[in-house]
């Protein structure tokens, strides 16, 4: 490229860039007059304008009197959006993280910091798709107004509240203006989980597993000496105690298992008559990997989409909220042979679904897992707790969550 081209170039650029920002400019009172004025509005000013054309094409005087009256109320509306701030808010979540059927509570302070009285104002807080609405009232100097809400949580998910937004609009309603005066803040609404007191089987003696306080004649964690009784493998004697004791005495181990745990949720919508059916399968499914999590095993929480982290009860739980149906969703059986290859060191398999699932599938699911993992079903819906077998897979029907301690004993 020749020098002159390489200036013209650079000349270019900052003309270009110039354009932009004048453009920019322009749209900038553009895109706060759209936010600004509302339908009424809007309106109001095409009317403005029609009698005003008329008044002034046909020369009725009606038209421009209506005009006038038109044009009044339009220019004294803006009066209505003359900044009244001082205020400062501020908004609190008490508990950032509740469960399904708990009340979230929300603590608004609102303060005067000024030297001076500030007038009543109207003022917004969007919670979730809603928005609770409320007024102010007159503040004197360092006056604090306070207020409470509570959010109901009947639904999981994730629910934003704020920013709380100071509102001036005109008694008319041609104009409105919002103002942010916080930042968002997010509830998680988690499932409902229970604890369940009951440990799943499918545990595999691993020398790289977890101590147990169960003792054996061989293993890789020493727990202590005792006599020799026969049939003890004489491999374990240990000979300096026998020689200072006069007696055989053999070690005694303490069993390193290994318990890995695979929870599949069926995330397809078709496997579900409702979406309570849906809920009571997320929160068995949950309640499976957080009481594994707390007990210290090894676990993994899988649907359709991904995988959930189960580094902790807290983040699982969290990343609940988010799970949903969907229609593109492969079936469960398909679920279950990807799991189960991506994670072959399972001992035992959980599948989680609905009770639209025919025996058929969950039969080719079972076909899926290896003969040395435990498989298990266990189906939410309208149909109360029952155990029957769809090939060699045992599948439990439950319609509630309370049922999950009974349902894994039955299927186990």
């Amino acid at each position: 490229m020749s020098s002159a081209s390489a200036s013209a170039a650079l000349t270019a650029r900052p003309a270009r860039s110039r354009l932009i920002d004048a453009v920019a400019a322009v749209l900038r009172p553009l895109r706060w007059l759209l936010h600004t004025i509302t339908p009424i509005g809007w309106g109001s000013l095409v009317l403005l304008a029609a009698c005003g054309l008329t008044g002034a094409v046909m020369g009725w005087q009606e038209a421009w009197s209506a005009a006038i009256v038109v044009g009044i109320v339009v220019v004294t509306a803006w009066l209505w959006l003359i900044p009244r701030g001082g205020y400062s808010v501020n908004h609190n979540l008490l508990e950032p993280r509740v469960t399904v059927g708990d009340h979230a509570l929300i603590r608004l302070t609102v303060t005067n910091p000024r030297p001076r009285p500030l007038l009543p104002s109207r003022m917004e807080m969007p919670v979730g798709p809603g928005r609770a609405v409320f007024v102010v009232p007159t503040l004197t100097p360092r006056a604090v107004h306070e207020r409470g809400f509570v959010l109901p949580t009947q639904r999981r998910g994730i629910v934003t509240v704020g920013p709380v937004l100071a509102v001036q609009r005109d008694p008319v309603g041609l104009l409105q203006r919002e103002r942010s005066l916080t930042t968002p803040q997010h509830i998680h609404i988690h499932p409902r989980t229970l604890r369940l007191g009951t440990v799943l089987h499918g545990v595999l003696r691993d020398i790289e597993g977890a101590v147990t306080q169960d003792l054996s004649s061989s293993d890789v964690a020493f727990h202590a000496l005792r006599d020799y009784v026969p049939g003890d493998d004489r491999r374990n004697v240990h000979w300096r105690t026998t020689a200072r004791t006069g007696r055989l005495m053999v070690r005694q181990f303490e069993e390193t298992r290994r318990s890995s745990l695979l929870v599949l949720l069926s995330t397809r919508q078709d496997d579900y008559a409702g979406e309570e059916d849906f809920e009571t399968a997320v929160s068995i499914a949950c309640s499976l990997t957080m009481d594994a999590i707390q007990d210290g095993r090894e676990v993994r929480f899988i649907t359709q989409i991904g995988a959930l982290p189960t580094s902790s009860s807290l983040r699982m739980l969290d990343t609940s909220c988010l799970l949903s149906t969907g229609e593109d969703d492969v079936s469960c059986d398909l679920l279950v042979r990807h799991a189960c290859t991506a994670h072959p060191e399972a001992s035992i398999v959980v599948l989680v679904t609905g009770q639209q699932v025919d025996r058929a599938t969950l039969a080719r699911a079972r076909g899926f897992a290896p003969l040395s993992m435990v498989a298990v079903t266990l189906r939410a819906g309208q149909q109360g707790l029952s155990r029957h077998h769809a090939g060699t897979m045992p599948v439990v029907d439950m319609d509630r969550l309370e049922q999950l301690p009974t349902a894994l004993r039955r299927a186990l």
